[in-house]
């Protein structure tokens, strides 16, 4: 298999792993715009970018550390409870009610940043995905190719659920965002809930 066809199918299973960031992106889709969604979306991709850099700069050696996977996923799962509390109890402003400025748009995109840093297993994920990379003995123009396939793919396959929401959009009521409002921020707590759980029994 070529080096960007595994990158392609490393980025597919990435993107269909059910999590808060999914919960996040289509609850942003469907309330603001594929564009506000992608702003999030972008958040995400920027910081694996980081994590990719870390891990190379040597925080693979935080994967064998308990208190690292302890401490990490107790404060990665309130950030994610608080998301999801907010969201709860905010109250649903219709698009032609407010002006999305850039602003906002860079408040999707450090939501983006938040939710996805608050998962310590992000970090195992992007060493798992390093050491793979490794341990091919890829040069490194064919790891920069592999990533660039890998994250290229993850943002495709997030433009497409983006899509998909803004026509799930068009058969929803006012009541019905909600409704989603509260069952999105549910999901964010128990994600919290059972991101502390994780750790605790990994750790």
């Amino acid at each position: 298999m070529g080096i960007i066809s595994e990158g392609i199918l490393w980025g597919l299973v990435l993107s269909i792993l059910a999590g808060p960031i999914f919960i996040a992106l289509i609850q942003l889709g469907i309330e603001r715009g594929i564009r506000a969604g992608m702003s999030l979306s972008i958040g995400v991709l920027f910081s694996d970018l980081i994590y990719i850099v870390l891990v190379y700069m040597g925080m693979s050696q935080f994967e064998e550390s308990s208190s690292f996977k302890l401490y990490g996923s107790i404060i990665g799962g309130i950030i994610l409870i608080l998301f999801g509390i907010g969201s709860m109890i905010s109250k649903y402003q219709p698009e032609t009610d407010i002006k999305i400025s850039a602003k906002n748009y860079a408040g999707y995109f450090m939501k983006g940043v938040m939710i996805n840093v608050s998962n310590p297993f992000v970090l195992f994920l992007w060493i798992a995905v390093t050491k793979k990379m490794f341990q091919e003995d890829l040069e490194f123009p064919m790891r920069v190719t592999f990533i660039a396939a890998l994250l290229f793919t993850v943002a495709a396959t997030d433009l497409a659920k983006l899509v998909l929401a803004k026509r799930i959009r068009n058969f929803m009521k006012p009541h019905h965002f909600t409704w989603m409002r509260r069952i999105a921020g549910a999901a964010l707590v128990i994600f919290g809930i059972l991101l502390m759980v994780r750790g605790y029994v990994e750790s």
